[in-house]
């Protein structure tokens, strides 16, 4: 069995795999030493363990897990089952390419749009041939609200209570909602178009914090995947075994 470590902007994600099979899932807003002593006593059979950090270091966490197990600290000069085409590979999001990974372990035969809405909203292509260039990095409906309060002197931070907004906002706080909402509609609206057009044997699949919110909108033509990075992850250290 092998643990998989995703720790975001917001929040620490982990899961315990069997091959490619989750057993066990759960979110962190703070991972500490005794959740993970917690995970191993839980799963005894749980040998091996992949971290990936967007940023904190995590030194003291890492070296507790080295201490209990085989530990891979995920880089994106590791060796990887897809063509990395990326030109600036020490800049590029571990989760955007764990992401695609986990695309393309779940429609190997299949170009794959991965959309994910976290933080920021990230888009990226990986083709059939496991080719990876890059995508487009956007900023996320939390950011965009925070964003709107930040740079101006009169408009209110409003929470995440995201809710359908009709597209004619009718006061600040429901226009403030339209144009974050409806925009971001509108926004990956544009994308998904083009690259339906760009690639045939397209999947489209949301992942990342806000994915059902907006994956909600585009039901017909697309797949939910909670568990997608995770999953590139866990493929990452099967490679690297």
């Amino acid at each position: 069995m092998k643990l998989v470590i995703d720790v975001g902007n917001t929040r620490t994600k982990i899961a315990v795999f069997s091959k490619a099979n989750i057993f066990f899932y759960k979110a962190y807003n703070n991972l500490m030493n005794n959740d993970i002593e917690e995970i191993l006593t839980n799963f005894p059979d749980v040998k091996r363990a992949i971290f990936s950090t967007v940023g904190q270091t995590m030194n003291e966490l890492k070296d507790y897990l080295n201490q209990k197990i085989t530990l891979i600290d995920f880089h994106t000069e590791l060796k990887l089952p897809i063509n990395n085409h990326y030109l600036s590979i020490k800049t590029l999001g571990k989760d955007r390419l764990a992401g695609v990974i986990g695309a393309n372990g779940l429609f190997p035969n299949n170009n794959c749009l991965v959309i994910d809405a976290g933080s920021c909203i990230t888009i990226d292509l990986i083709d059939k041939e496991k080719n990876y260039y890059g995508g487009s990095i956007s900023l996320g409906l939390n950011m965009k609200y925070k964003a709107l309060n930040t740079f101006t002197v009169s408009l209110p931070l409003l929470n995440d209570n995201f809710c359908e907004e009709k597209l004619i906002g009718v006061n600040t706080e429901s226009s403030i909602r339209s144009g974050v909402l409806n925009g971001t509609i509108m926004e990956l609206k544009g994308f998904i178009d083009y690259y339906t057009k760009e690639y045939s044997d397209l999947k489209i699949i949301f992942t990342g914090g806000d994915s059902k919110i907006l994956q909600s909108y585009f039901k017909e033509k697309t797949i939910l995947e909670e568990h997608l990075v995770l999953m590139g992850l866990n493929i990452i250290l099967d490679t690297n075994a």
